[in-house]
């Protein structure tokens, strides 16, 4: 039956992507016959898809040889051509992911595994590309978001940070909410909380890049610390293991308001990440 439903998926999924518009009348026409179709987690990430195909795949495929995985929005625009309808698209594909999330939670893992994990690929991809060309929208529709969808300069680290990009790997793939806003991420600290857990620490921000002016307090956000088990939590920072928790919030008390400079940018998906 899983194999069945797989094949089923896939083919539906395939022509979404490969022919939006046609997808999207097969969906129509089978909401018409089964009304009930409509809230089928199937069907609202079927028409995903399509609105991915509309808003993004339909130019990747017109564009192989870019990799836009580590654009920025004027990249984004001006290489790959991504235009304001693009976008719509790809928000009416964000809104269908967040009606099959508040009906049936965690609905691409029961998809099967591959296919599951292709889905999220996908997702991935076009809230990316949503949230590098409209900063915050991510997280407005779908009342979360990670960092992993800020894209070039807008997230970095602290000098005094020991994380390496490789090890942020990790958490740069955790949702994790915020009551504001958030379109600009500074870690400002990494270690390992009272169970042993890895996490870094993270000042979430309201402006798109604020690292060349860097502390005001009125731009903050909120907090959230990621660790590497892909949960989060949020306000008050968890002690490291080797200090009492009253000198770790001094010690985050200092870091946030010391001035940070802005080092010079590089090339490549995790190095944009750090700039």
């Amino acid at each position: 039956m899983a194999e069945e439903i797989g094949e089923m998926i896939a083919k539906i999924l395939n022509l979404c992507e490969s022919n939006p518009d046609a997808g999207l009348e097969l969906i129509e026409r089978t909401i018409k016959r089964s009304p009930e179709a409509a809230s089928n987690p199937l069907m609202k990430f079927a028409k995903t898809m399509a609105y991915g195909g509309k808003g993004l795949f339909q130019l990747a495929r017109s564009k192989p040889e870019i990799d836009f995985t580590g654009f920025g929005e004027e990249e984004l625009r001006d290489d790959l051509g991504v235009t304001d309808t693009n976008l719509d698209y790809i928000e009416k594909g964000l809104q269908e992911i967040k009606e099959m999330e508040e009906i049936y939670p965690g609905a691409l893992k029961k998809f099967g595994p591959e296919a599951g994990r292709m889905a999220k690929l996908k997702v991935d991809v076009i809230a990316m590309v949503l949230e590098r060309c409209r900063p915050g929208r991510v997280q407005e529709i779908l009342g979360k978001t990670k960092l992993s969808y800020f894209g070039p300069g807008r997230v970095s680290k602290r000098n005094e940070c020991d994380i390496t990009r490789k090890e942020f790997e990790i958490f740069r793939d955790v949702f994790f909410t915020c009551d504001k806003t958030a379109k600009s991420a500074l870690i400002s600290l990494d270690g390992r909380d009272s169970q042993g857990r890895r996490y870094v620490a993270v000042a979430l921000y309201k402006e798109r890049k604020i690292f060349n002016k860097w502390g005001e307090q009125s731009s903050v956000a909120g907090f959230v610390c990621l660790y590497n088990d892909r949960t989060f939590t949020s306000g008050p920072l968890p002690p490291p293991a080797s200090s009492t928790p009253s000198e770790h919030i001094d010690k985050v008390g200092e870091k946030l308001q010391a001035p940070e400079k802005e080092g010079p940018k590089k090339k490549g998906f995790f190095k944009k990440l750090f700039i």
